[in-house]
């Protein structure tokens, strides 16, 4: 029996769950992930309905102000012409359905309106307008609803999403290729390349999984570079990239950027004068993700101001002397009990690059490249 007391704990235990609930919520978190960096700032999720041991419909959230992934579900059923057996069905669904108004209705409305009447849900969501409330909805209808199944595998799909939310602000990634001497560029400016072409490769899969890439003037002018991503994996081509500048905008031309439907954002001073605008300027434009590419000027800026989440550096084994440019300027560092520490999370040797990935101390490592 089901407890609906307000003070119930909503997961229940992993051995609650048969083999066939698992197959089912494996599924859901399969089509969940096909939403990989175009959801935000929405969660990726996706959702299965089954009937007598057949899937009469599944659906996951393909793009942020599109259908939720449940109501894709049924409208899958419903076109595949299995709306008559949505009655006495079970959805699996990957996040708490939602129980209120934002660029979409609610989907419990839909849930119960369908005849459904046994959910199974793999997380609570964390967002305020929810936790909880969509589970007590569907409960209050009368449907059943077990939770739990799979909850820390869409924890890790969804980091990124639990991390905006719960800290409200976006999850900041530092990467720079550079010489074994710290060196990002030659005297002359020139930079391509350093990195070989399986680190390009992983920093294309980053601007797939993150929402905006943050660059400074001197990179824009110099490198000429069009700011879009570029993977191997066919479902993050295209994908639109928000561009942060960080200039005034009579400054920076913008004609090498790609068009690939991304927002370009110039951070001038109203936006860099502290940490707290820098943060309140993402929320306000919903960026809940920020891949740092330099130059310089921009990495010791977000070090200097504690916004690295995480730090991906490649190097490559050659040494380039005192006419490099150096990857961060003056941090203000006169002892060494001053120096900011990071947990290495991963050393990898890339061919002929090597790429150490770092996280900050008291903060996870989120699931970016897998």
């Amino acid at each position: 029996m089901i407890n609906t007391d307000d003070n119930y704990k909503f997961s229940s235990p992993d051995d609650f769950f048969s083999d066939a609930d698992r197959q089912y919520m494996t599924l859901a978190l399969t089509l969940a992930k096909r939403g990989m960096g175009w959801t935000s700032p929405n969660p990726m999720v996706g959702a299965v309905i089954v009937k007598d041991g057949e899937v009469i419909g599944q659906g996951y959230h393909h793009r942020c102000g599109m259908l939720h992934a449940e109501r894709e579900a049924l409208a899958d059923a419903k076109a595949n012409g299995n709306e008559p057996l949505l009655n006495g069905a079970t959805m699996f669904v990957t996040l708490e359905p939602c129980c209120h108004t934002g660029r979409t209705p609610p989907c419990t409305e839909a849930v119960i309106e369908s005849g459904i009447r046994r959910v199974v849900v793999a997380s609570e969501d964390v967002d305020e307008r929810v936790a909880g409330n969509g589970i007590q909805t569907l409960r209050n209808a009368g449907i059943r609803v077990d939770v739990g199944l799979f909850d820390e595998d869409n924890r890790r799909l969804n980091s990124i999403f639990y991390f905006y939310k719960q800290y409200k602000r976006p999850y900041i990634v530092l990467k720079a290729a550079m010489t074994l001497d710290g060196k990002i560029a030659a005297s002359t400016m020139d930079s391509s390349w350093i990195s070989n072409e399986q680190s390009r490769s992983i920093v294309h899969d980053l601007r797939g999984r993150l929402k905006a890439i943050a660059v400074g003037k001197n990179t824009v002018i110099h490198d000429k570079p069009r700011l879009n991503c570029r993977s191997d994996n066919p479902a993050l081509q295209n994908k639109p990239v928000d561009k942060i500048i960080f200039a005034e905008q009579s400054d920076v031309p913008t004609d090498s950027f790609a068009p690939d439907g991304g927002r370009i954002f110039f951070a001038d001073r109203s936006i860099t004068s502290s940490p707290d605008d820098f943060i309140s300027f993402c929320m306000q434009h919903e960026i809940d993700s920020v891949l740092v590419e330099g130059g310089s000027g921009v990495y010791t800026w977000f070090l200097q101001n504690g916004l690295a989440d995480r730090i991906i550096l490649f190097y490559r084994p050659s040494f380039m002397g005192a006419d490099g440019l150096n990857v961060v300027g003056g941090l203000g560092v006169t002892k060494i009990h001053q120096l900011m520490n990071f947990n290495i999370h991963s050393v990898k040797q890339l061919g002929d690059n090597i790429m150490i990935d770092l996280s900050r101390i008291g903060t996870e490592a989120l699931c970016l490249l897998d």
